[in-house]
């Protein structure tokens, strides 16, 4: 083999460009380094040649041109509109302290009902009266008048009056009938009256403790009868024992003996009524009347 530096300058050139062309390399003597003037290229492998489908200056199907972003004309006002002004906020309210706290609702008591009962009732007849009335006294559990409390007349119409300051009232009744008289709208011990043309009627009423906090038991309905014995003597009957009587009559006097009582009638004639309570207790109340007539002569009519 010819060494390098023996091969002519015009062939080494000539060797070089075919190794630059074809990429190969030439292998050198074991001998001695290989000395190139000028020095080669270094060595790289070869690219690989790209296949071409028809036109060589379009690009491959698979690549896509890139999509261009329109442009977006920008909006011109004349006037330029308002700036946009942003929500106001609600007003921050500031809670309401309070020291001390407020005091709860508190509802308001509602008055416990009250009750009366009646201690005495006499009825005579008024001749100046054009239709019937009805007059008495509220006392208190103490003794003492009541004043300002509701009496009501209920029966073909209704009337209703307020005590004095001295526990006195007094109901004009122009249609004569049966009514029933309450204190305080206490139907419990409301009594009933068969009033007729010219009566006068006085009550007595006393206020007693309610039962509203201990309700009384069951109990029956309770009567008693004035009975008519021997002249003018007269008795109380009735089937319940034990019973308290108080007598009393619209004119003349009464002569207690026992449970009887014995009438002396005035002088003068007219129409009176003996009337007598039988009083149980927290029990039971009863009432019961007879009519006494007088007449001119002096004479007695029981009725």
């Amino acid at each position: 083999m010819v060494p390098w530096n023996l091969i002519p300058k015009d062939l080494q050139q000539a060797i070089l460009a075919m190794v630059v062309l074809y990429g190969g390399t030439m292998a050198c003597s074991p001998t001695g380094p290989v000395i190139c003037d000028p020095a080669p290229p270094p060595t790289s492998s070869p690219l690989p040649t790209p296949r071409i489908y028809g036109d060589p200056t379009a690009l491959p199907p698979t690549a896509r041109p890139p999509t261009a972003t329109p442009l977006k004309t920008p909006m011109i006002c004349d006037p330029p509109p308002p700036p946009t002004r942003a929500a106001t906020p609600p007003p921050f309210k500031t809670p309401m302290i309070c020291d001390p706290a407020p005091h709860p609702a508190i509802t308001p008591a509602v008055p416990a009902p009250r009750h009366f009962q009646v201690r005495s009732l006499q009825t005579s007849s008024d001749p100046s009266l054009q239709g019937a009335k009805v007059q008495g006294m509220i006392i208190g559990q103490q003794g003492l008048p009541l004043g300002g409390l509701k009496v009501t007349a209920q029966g073909q119409s209704q009337i209703q009056v307020v005590s004095g300051s001295d526990g006195e009232f007094s109901l004009y009744i122009p249609e004569p009938g049966d009514y029933k008289l309450m204190v305080e709208g206490d139907e419990d011990h409301a009594v009933r009256l068969e009033l007729k043309l010219h009566d006068l009627v006085t009550i007595r009423w006393v206020e007693v403790k309610g039962t509203s906090q201990a309700p009384l038991p069951l109990a029956e309905i309770r009567t008693v009868d004035v009975a008519w014995e021997d002249g003018l003597t007269f008795g109380a009957e009735t089937p319940w024992p034990s019973a308290r009587y108080r007598w009393s009559v619209s004119g003349g006097t009464l002569v207690e003996s026992g449970e009887s009582v014995t009438w002396q009638p005035p002088a003068g004639p007219g129409r009176y009524l003996l009337q007598v309570v039988a009083d149980w207790g927290q029990a039971g109340l009863a009432v019961d009347a007879m009519t006494l007539v007088v007449e001119e002569d002096g004479s007695v009519i029981v009725g």
